[in-house]
């Protein structure tokens, strides 16, 4: 367990315990927002931590006349969730005062792990395509890495029973990044044990066929 991970969970508890208690018997999904200080700099993410209620659903289904769209895809489809991420944000966070701790010990491993790079030197026409390649293969490593520190900060809050502790009940957590929605459906199965995303996947495949 790495010093970041560490933080990761402990973190992601305390995110937990800060939900709305009023709202708590309502909340169906944790929504685990991935973005980035810079939306395309890969080097300083975070992480959002947020949810959606039965009741947000429900208006969100009257505001539309009940008539037109699929219901699942306002329960399940992050286009339609108010993304109150007041619960916590983790990593390299939009203000400096979000979480510094875990922005410093992200930043400490993916250099101890050789992920770290300055800013490419396009300069030369010559070796563009070279020095493109070599970003975009270091961009996926990091994005990997950061999936990962999140897919288990989720599995944490399931199998620690933290998520049941705090809602009574275990509900999916979904980690999205709205630059890559190609990846929901991986990023929710490797979050989640499979009986708690059922519905989603049923959805999620629907979509699909």
């Amino acid at each position: 367990m790495t010093a970041f991970k560490e933080h990761m969970r402990r973190a992601g508890e305390r995110a937990l315990e800060a939900l709305p208690v009023p709202l708590r018997d309502e909340i169906y999904v944790i929504s685990f927002r991935i973005w980035r200080h810079d939306s395309l700099d890969w080097r300083h993410p975070y992480l959002a931590i947020g949810y959606n209620t039965e009741s947000e659903v429900r208006r969100v289904l009257a505001a539309r006349g009940g008539t037109g769209g699929d219901p699942g895809e306002v329960r399940w489809s992050y286009a339609y969730w108010p993304l109150d991420e007041t619960a916590g944000i983790l990593g390299h966070g939009p203000e400096p005062t979000d979480d510094p701790v875990g922005a410093a010990l992200h930043l400490a491993e993916i250099k101890e792990l050789g992920l770290w790079y300055e800013d490419f030197d396009d300069s030369d026409n010559n070796e563009e395509d070279e020095v493109d390649e070599e970003q975009e293969a270091r961009d996926d490593l990091l994005i990997a890495h950061f999936d990962d520190a999140c897919v288990g900060l989720a599995r944490h809050l399931h199998t620690s029973g933290k998520l049941t502790e705090v809602l009574g009940r275990p509900v999916p957590v979904l980690p999205f990044d709205m630059y890559r929605a190609e990846d929901l459906d991986r990023l929710a199965e490797a979050a989640n044990p499979p009986e708690v995303i059922v519905d989603f996947l049923a959805w999620a495949r629907a979509q699909e066929g």
